[in-house]
């Protein structure tokens, strides 16, 4: 039977997409939407592992995956972008090799970057909307900041133990984070790696995540704008909360009353460690351009044993010393004694 060329889309591209297109929600138009599109997901942890698989195959033309971190063991219980071929590589290099492998006719773009109030704005500049995958404030703070200075919609997501919640900040209408969750700092919450976390809970919020973003690709209002979904999986309840825009918000408010609080980030902070071991992370606002083939080679120059030689980073182990390096500069250290050992390491590595 003969078929109809459609402008715009190969007939292998209108055979992958042909479950939606059929959608009254999506359609033909609605297609071309999402293959315009252009969206930032920061963080590919458990959220942002489900969102950018659901995000790549549903064919956002253009897909920015933004993380500091490399693949754990410990990630793949949650993180199905993952296998344990990847364990040690850069996350955002083995989620755009799994994104290209899953679909061949967007683009990729992997960022090995922490997000700090010095660089939000670049990360997110020129995006359509922004998708929450992080697991701490202070960025999230940052995200938030960046998205209502520059009018982009910001899906925000959280998930610990068995509960979740969502929300879409659309700058100028809705509430933004800081209207009803500032304040908080990162040192008085939870962590995954401490109260851990279900795996049902975050592919349940991820899900949403990605229907309020693709509502917004499409033209439509968001479903959670102006108010907050909150998940629970021991009684399977979802409880939907309206939010109020703060006119005091020093953020979004029409009326502010002080500055935003500053956000207190450093180059260099101590994290959650992995199996009992401390670990320290260097994350400079800057992608520093290293040259891994020239680390590399100091690398094994001073006796370390390279794990992972990657496009985007390098992973390594000495003795009890294991780390990484990304292409960025950020820079993972543990199993050392204390800071002053983790800067003196990162130093030898880098020459700073």
């Amino acid at each position: 039977m003969a078929r109809f060329s459609i402008p715009g889309f190969s007939d292998a591209e209108i055979d992958y997409y042909s479950r939606q297109i059929v959608l009254d929600s999506i359609g033909l138009s609605g297609q071309r939407k999402l293959k315009d599109a252009r969206v930032c997901v920061v963080g590919v942890g458990g959220l942002g592992s489900s969102i950018v698989i659901q995000l790549a195959s549903m064919g956002v033309g253009y897909l920015r995956i933004v993380d500091r971190d490399v693949v754990e063991a410990s990630n793949l219980q949650r993180q199905h972008l993952y296998g344990v071929d990847m364990v040690g590589y850069p996350k955002v290099e083995a989620a755009a090799e799994r994104v290209r492998g899953l679909n061949p006719f967007i683009e990729v773009d992997p960022v090995p970057m922490s997000v700090t109030p010095g660089n939000a704005e670049a990360i997110v500049e020129g995006m359509d909307v922004v998708v929450d995958g992080l697991d701490a404030m202070t960025p999230r703070y940052a995200l938030n900041r960046a998205c209502v200075k520059l009018g982009i919609p910001y899906v925000f997501g959280a998930v610990i133990t068995n509960v979740g919640s969502v929300s879409t900040i659309v700058p100028g209408e809705t509430p933004c984070v800081e209207c009803f969750q500032g304040g908080i700092a990162d040192d008085e919450l939870p962590t995954c790696a401490v109260a851990g976390v279900h795996p049902s809970i975050i592919s349940i919020i991820a899900s949403i995540q990605v229907s309020e973003a693709v509502r917004l690709i499409m033209g439509r209002k968001p479903n959670l704008a102006g108010a907050l979904m909150y998940c629970d999986l021991e009684d399977l309840s979802f409880e939907r909360i309206e939010l109020a825009r703060v006119d005091s918000c020093p953020v979004c408010g029409s009326d502010p009353v002080s500055e935003p609080f500053p956000l207190k980030h450093g180059s260099f902070e101590e994290i959650c460690g992995r199996e009992g071991r401390r670990v320290f992370v260097f994350s400079p606002d800057e992608d520093l351009g290293v040259d891994l083939e020239a680390l590399n080679g100091r690398l094994e120059g001073l006796g370390y044993l390279l794990t992972v030689r990657a496009r985007l980073g390098t992973s390594f182990v000495r003795g009890a010393v294991k780390g990484s390096v990304l292409s960025s500069g950020v820079t993972v250290i543990e199993g050392v004694d204390g800071p002053e050992v983790a800067r003196g390491i990162r130093a030898e590595l880098l020459g700073l």
